[in-house]
């Protein structure tokens, strides 16, 4: 028992380089290189908050034209269906994506033609209470059949 005491008690005290100090990391050098992980993981959490709303952005500007010519191939379908203004969401398929359209006629003046009446659809889709939004105009010829009130 006193073997196991003897060999407790005799510790090895840290031995010196060769300038004389102990090896080991100071306090300061802990704090420092702390420092500098925290500004690098700060940053890394920057880059991937900004990733996900450019993934947000341009999911939103790939889905609204297509969302849009839907529309505007559903007006040229029905045009009965919409008024002079319209507007509604887009259901469950499409959560927080809403569309208005605007429809105006047009009558414009041809040297030496007959007068041209053409149907201007503006169609603008948003998301999310107008956070991103996107437009689209469309013009059909009011005389063709292919739009009527």
């Amino acid at each position: 028992m006193s073997k196991l005491l003897k060999n407790t008690l005799n510790f090895k005290i840290p031995e010196k380089s060769h300038s004389g100090f102990s090896k080991g990391f100071t306090l300061l050098e802990v704090m420092v290189s702390v420092s500098i992980i925290a500004i690098v993981l700060v940053s890394i959490l920057r880059l991937q908050g900004q990733s996900i709303t450019m993934n947000e952005t341009i999911r939103f500007y790939t889905i609204a034209p297509l969302l849009a010519d839907s529309k505007i191939s559903e007006i040229r379908l029905n045009p009965s269906n919409f008024d002079l203004s319209s507007s509604g969401d887009f259901g469950d398929d499409y959560p927080g994506y809403t569309w208005n359209v605007q429809i105006e006629e047009l009558k414009i003046n041809v040297i030496e033609s007959p007068e041209l009446t053409l149907k201007k659809i503006d169609v603008f889709i948003s998301l999310n209470n107008d956070e991103l939004k996107f437009s689209i105009r469309h013009f059909l010829d009011a005389d063709s059949g292919a739009y009527d009130e």
